[in-house]
Parts: C-alpha cells; structure tokens; sequence
C-alpha cells in the first residue's frame, strides 16, 4: 500500500501524456486492471450474484432509489457549479420530496409527479467547467478514472453535503453497497465484457475517455496502435 500511496502523490508533480509517451501510467493501469479483476472474480462477482439471487428485486429496487437519492445533495451542488440552475433546483426538490414522502428514498416518488431523475458527478462538473482531463487511470476496486478525477476524487467526498449529517463512515458503507449494487444491476455486461474483450484496457481507456476526456491528451496507448510493415 506504501507504493501506491507514493504512486498517487506523485501525480500532483508528474508530466501530462505526449505523443512520444500517450499512456504513461500503462504499465501500472493494467497491472491494476489485472488485480482489479482477480478481486471481481473472487469477491465481488459472488456477492454480487448471491445478492442478486437472494434479495427481492423489490427489496433490491428500493436499495437502489436510496442510494441514488443520497447522492442528490451533492449532484445539486455539482449542477450549480456547472451553472445549470434547472437541474439544480430538480435535484433539491426531488430530495425533499423522496425523503420525506419515498420514505427516505426508498420510493421515488418524485419522479411520480413529474421531477425527472438525472445523474450528474464531479467528473462531468470538471469537465464542463473546463479542468483538462489529464492521464488515464485505472483505480484500485473503482476501476476507470483520470489524475484529474483521481484527485478530485477525496475532495468529492468532503464537499458532500448528507457526510456532515451522517459521517464519513457513511460515505464508505455507502461506496461499498454502490459497488455491490452497481455490479449486480450490470453483472451480463460486466461479464461479457470481462471474458470477450480482446483488450479489456483498450476498451475501458477508450470508454472512460470518451465519456469524461476532453480529447486533448489523449494519444492513445502504444500497445493500441498496429506495428508498422
């Protein structure tokens, strides 16, 4: 663990992709993609098809609606920064009405009456706002990720409003059940793309980076490119 908290440090002082070195963190991504599968495989995978087989989908659903809406607070702040004030003013509202009428979120009722449920996160927020996407990266157990949201990443978790109401063990009991609920709702699509992908690190960098990159720094990996004649 020392060595990828030294890794992560150095991120705040190292150079940006160039076209002489598009991926420099390829050699730790895929190393990283390779044990973020070994733990899929052998912890998360099960629990995942175990809570899906063993919890109602009803049970399941409602787990989903409380989870998405302890997020509004922070998707309301998000959508400020970016200076949507309709989607701001969407997300408060849906999380008064679903916490107190969903029963703490448990039924979106919000979106019964016409307050339509939207995602937004602070990787849209920075890309809207102009931050540069930076490298690809490839987290522990969160998989996809950029030295930019990579770092932001922490920041996320203090400027969350529901924290300062709960706690901060909130916040990781909360990424835990996310990323147990999160695999079982796309465990076809998860599985398909584990097994088929020819080169999984390809196709995740090209997906995250299409998503959340600003297509500045983004030369692509040596490895992606065919060997000259």
């Amino acid at each position: 663990m020392g060595k990828i908290a030294v890794f992560f440090l150095s991120l705040l002082t190292a150079c940006s992709a160039t076209k002489d070195n598009p991926d420099p963190y390829s050699a730790f991504n895929r190393d990283m993609l390779e044990f973020n599968i070994v733990v899929d495989k052998n912890i998360l995978r099960p629990i995942a098809y175990a809570y899906k087989e063993i919890v109602p989908e009803i049970v399941r659903y409602s787990a989903s609606n409380f989870l998405l809406n302890l997020k509004e607070p922070f998707q309301c702040l998000n959508y400020t920064a970016s200076s949507d004030a309709e989607h701001a003013v969407n997300s408060l509202f849906r999380f008064v009405i679903n916490s107190t009428l969903g029963i703490f979120g448990l039924f979106d009722v919000g979106e019964q009456i016409g307050l339509e449920k939207s995602e937004t996160s602070y990787k849209n927020t920075l890309k809207k706002i102009g931050v540069p996407t930076g490298d690809y990266l490839v987290l522990p157990i969160l998989g996809s990720s950029s030295t930019r949201d990579a770092i932001a990443e922490p920041v996320s978790w203090f400027v969350d409003p529901v924290v300062y109401f709960i706690g901060f063990p909130y916040m990781f009991a909360k990424t835990i059940v996310s990323v147990v609920s999160d695999r079982a709702e796309n465990s076809e699509f998860v599985d398909k793309s584990i097994d088929d992908s020819m080169d999984l690190y390809s196709s995740m960098k090209s997906i995250y980076m299409q998503k959340y990159g600003d297509g500045l720094l983004d030369f692509g990996d040596p490895q992606d490119s065919p060997s000259p004649d």
